[in-house]
């Protein structure tokens, strides 16, 4: 059974700083050492507007109940109101939260889930992901969905599974999972080739794991395709085989793309400058990061964050 914890309404984030803000983490206390794979959250605020930067462990639906969502992805932005929900893939985002006048609070039900809970997913419906690479995105940020009367009941449901939980842990334990199921095959069925590419992109085989891992943890720490092959305990050309059918592209190709993906959110977002960054991103010289940037944007990182 998959370990599952429910999180009690009276959290609030405290973004108002902008500091970065770990989600599902910082929701538990110190003791925790190892977080569920599925979390329900009721979440609010009485705030006018927060802003924050959100740093996911977890893939996040966020089906919003008051208020307005606003989320800044490295490169698009999108905004919701209370008729709509967003997933949030792992990663880095900004986020504002915001009142609106008929609403007195802020308010969005969470449904964090894992990358085991997607694999999982993925081998007991393996048939729903015969999809062609070609409609496959090089890159998926969000998919936004109306909250439709399914949604709503479905939403209403989890809402009672987190009331109740307290006298029916039990039961919650394996409702949950397959409330996951039932959200994720209703999305495939309704919205089907819009989803499935996204849902392709963030599942990976159980078998593609230890790879995806090895690659994901080394973004930005300049390590060569040879020494992440040896990492993954594979030849060169199996490693790059592999790479491909997983990512749809070279190696040498998607760590450029997320290196400059990074540095346009950093200069966009951040207000940071090229002789500040560089280095994280695993370039060597200011130069070489400068020359790799325009190449691909067209315009060198300054004039770059000036236009945006």
């Amino acid at each position: 059974m998959l370990p599952i914890r429910l999180i009690p309404v009276e959290y609030l984030f405290l973004l108002s700083i902008m500091k970065v803000f770990t989600i599902p983490n910082d929701i538990f206390s110190d003791n925790v050492t190892k977080l569920p794979e599925l979390i329900l959250h009721d979440y609010y605020n009485t705030h006018e507007s927060i802003k924050g930067k959100i740093s996911a462990g977890k893939h996040i639906f966020s089906f919003l109940q008051e208020g307005q969502k606003e989320v800044h992805f490295y490169d698009k932005s999108i905004s919701l109101t209370s008729t709509q929900a967003v997933l949030i893939p792992a990663g880095n985002c900004l986020m504002t939260e915001k009142r609106v006048l008929h609403d007195k609070q802020y308010r969005s039900f969470l449904f964090f889930f894992s990358d085991a809970n997607l694999i999982a997913f993925r081998k007991k419906y393996s048939f729903l992901f015969k999809v062609p690479d070609k409609n496959r995105p090089e890159d998926s940020s969000f998919f936004l969905f109306e909250q439709d009367e399914f949604i709503k009941n479905f939403i209403q449901s989890l809402q009672q599974i987190f009331q109740y939980h307290t006298t029916t842990a039990a039961l919650s334990e394996h409702l949950l999972v397959v409330k996951f199921e039932e959200i994720m095959l209703y999305l495939c069925d309704r919205y089907g080739n819009h989803f499935l590419p996204l849902l392709a992109s963030l599942a990976g085989s159980p078998l593609d794991l230890p790879l995806r891992q090895v690659v994901e943890n080394n973004i930005y720490r300049n390590l060569s395709v040879e020494e992440l092959a040896f990492l993954c305990n594979m030849s060169l050309s199996t490693f790059k085989r592999k790479f491909e059918e997983i990512y749809g592209t070279a190696p040498s190709r998607w760590f450029h793309l997320k290196k400059m993906q990074q540095a346009a959110f950093l200069l966009k977002h951040e207000k940071a400058n090229a002789s500040e960054i560089h280095h994280e991103l695993g370039y060597e010289s200011l130069s070489s990061f400068v020359q790799a940037f325009k190449k691909e944007f067209g315009k060198t990182p300054k004039v770059y964050q000036q236009s945006v």
